[in-house]
């Protein structure tokens, strides 16, 4: 008996590479310095816009590529929908055009940060900034909803986390009009978006697919952002993998994966109210006094933060803060100095300043300290690294520093660190 034959190997064209994209990109328009992402859409590269001198990011799909899936007029209904939306929270698009007769391009905001995939995959999406961020998720997408743009492809990889701690939503390639064009199928029969987080009428030839599929996947994906798992079978409410969890948000996440979409949430706008009512108290509540046990015994104190690592500085930020401590940050040492200096200047002197050992993009804690003893020369400050071995962590004082504050470190050793070295300089002063 003959064996089946082996279907046939499809040998896609390698993508192109900077010098290829530079050959063919509008004369004066347009640097390009690296290839920086490639998926299904298309690759990315990183550039600069030379009539501004900005950094932008520059997507280029090859045609070839995309004949079977309509490639091609997704790719021009990404650049015209992100084209109609100018939101904090949505990268903007500047340019778009044809490289030859063999690729599209657009060129768009470039963001400095990581797509919230890659944080998860990294461990590091901890419940309190899932729970930041999902807010800024849905104010993202009730802007786009409110121009009559769906995304359907709401899925970690599509959401950017900067540096400054914003969510930047992209890749808008398989968004449509869902007023004027109120179908999720192309004329293909194919089904657009990805399964793990597709609504059910997504799968549904038949149905029209409108703004309510961004909700459902936005259910999924933030029970993956909680929990670190997807909702799959038979799953269980948030609160059950995570205790910590107020229960009350296992209706808010339940309510947008309803099958029927009748039944869910039918606006983001009232997903995302619902959960902001959980994570703000009312006003009334702030009115009424703290219980003993959690109001500190003195006045907080002024803290300021230098750490490059947005991640590491929100955790920083928001234990400082939970230990009733004003917490001040930057990321750049330059950016430090300027706030310290003010500061003194109107009389409101920071009580301890934390510096990170090491700025990759910027001026780093050891020299940044060396310029606020000149300013302070009485300044209590912390120095942070995970480099044990590095002379300053090895003898901090030596450098001025109060005290070393090796990374990783747990809650309540940060917050033992900081109130002695608070404690020492309450004492110097007294």
């Amino acid at each position: 008996m003959t064996p089946a034959a082996a279907p046939p190997v499809l040998n896609r064209p390698s993508p192109p590479s900077v010098e290829d994209i530079m050959r063919m990109m509008p004369l004066g328009r347009y640097s390009v310095q690296a290839r920086v992402g490639m998926g299904g859409m298309g690759t990315v590269f990183r550039g600069t816009q030379l009539s501004l001198g900005r950094p932008v990011a520059i997507k280029v799909l090859r045609l070839s590529d995309g004949y079977d899936y309509a490639f091609e007029d997704r790719f021009r209904r990404e650049a015209k929908a992100m084209a109609q939306l100018s939101h904090p929270n949505i990268v903007a698009i500047y340019d778009y055009g044809h490289l030859g007769s063999e690729f599209l391009y657009f060129v768009m905001e470039f963001v400095d940060g990581m797509d919230m995939g890659e944080i998860m995959r990294q461990g590091r999406m901890t419940t309190d900034l899932a729970l930041q961020l999902i807010p800024q998720i849905c104010q993202a997408l009730e802007y786009a909803h409110s121009k009559g743009i769906v995304h359907r492809d709401i899925k970690p990889a599509n959401f950017i986390l900067t540096r400054q701690g914003e969510i930047k939503v992209t890749d808008f390639g398989l968004a449509k009009n869902f007023v004027k064009t109120p179908t999720m199928v192309t004329e293909t029969h194919m089904v657009m978006g990805t399964p793990e987080y597709a609504s059910p009428e997504q799968y549904d030839m038949q149905r029209e697919v409108d703004h309510r599929a961004d909700i459902y996947a936005v259910g999924v994906m933030a029970y993956q952002m909680l929990t670190g798992a997807l909702p799959r079978g038979s799953w269980l409410p948030p609160s059950q993998l995570r205790p910590s969890l107020d229960a009350r948000i296992d209706g808010i996440l339940t309510r947008a994966m309803i099958q029927d979409r009748a039944q869910r949430y039918q606006s983001i706008t009232d997903m995302r109210r619902a959960l902001e009512a959980i994570l703000v108290p009312p006003p009334s509540q702030l009115l009424q006094p703290v219980a003993p046990v959690a109001k500190p015994k003195s006045a907080s104190h002024r803290i300021l933060l230098l750490e490059d690592d947005l991640l590491v500085r929100y955790l920083l930020r928001h234990t400082l803060e939970w230990a009733k401590h004003e917490v001040h940050e930057t990321g750049d040492g330059k950016e430090t100095l300027r706030l310290y200096r003010e500061a003194m200047q109107k009389g409101q002197p920071y009580d301890l300043v934390i510096l990170d050992l090491t700025i990759p993009d910027g001026m780093c804690g050891r020299e940044t300290m060396m310029h606020l003893r000149r300013i302070d020369p009485q300044i209590l400050a912390i120095v942070s690294s995970g480099y044990r071995d590095d002379p300053v962590m090895k003898d901090s004082a030596a450098y001025g520093f109060t005290a070393a504050l090796p990374k990783p470190y747990q809650r309540e050793a940060l917050i033992q660190l900081v109130n002695s070295v608070l404690a020492v300089g309450s004492k110097k002063t007294a």
